[in-house]
């Protein structure tokens, strides 16, 4: 389940901060308040959650759309 936390930190972010992981997924921390890792694929996000040690049961997974996106994976997911 997303906080309420993580809603409020995570809408602090602003797009000129997300434009850097357009196209990405990015794993945000638990509550919302900084980015962890970010891939271009899921495999490749986990990855880099494993190398640093981070659990991949505490963070929020979310796509980050790029221009020409039509959203379809736009959203977030508490794993």
């Amino acid at each position: 389940m997303i906080s309420s936390d993580f809603r409020t930190n995570r809408a602090q972010f602003s797009w000129s901060e997300l434009s850097a992981y357009q196209d990405r997924w990015v794993a945000f921390s638990s509550d919302g308040r900084r980015v962890i890792a970010s891939g271009e694929t899921l495999e490749y996000l986990e990855e880099q959650l494993a190398s640093i040690g981070a659990d991949p049961q505490r963070v929020v997974l979310e796509w980050i759309a790029g221009p020409e996106d039509d959203g379809a994976h736009a959203g977030a997911e508490l794993f």
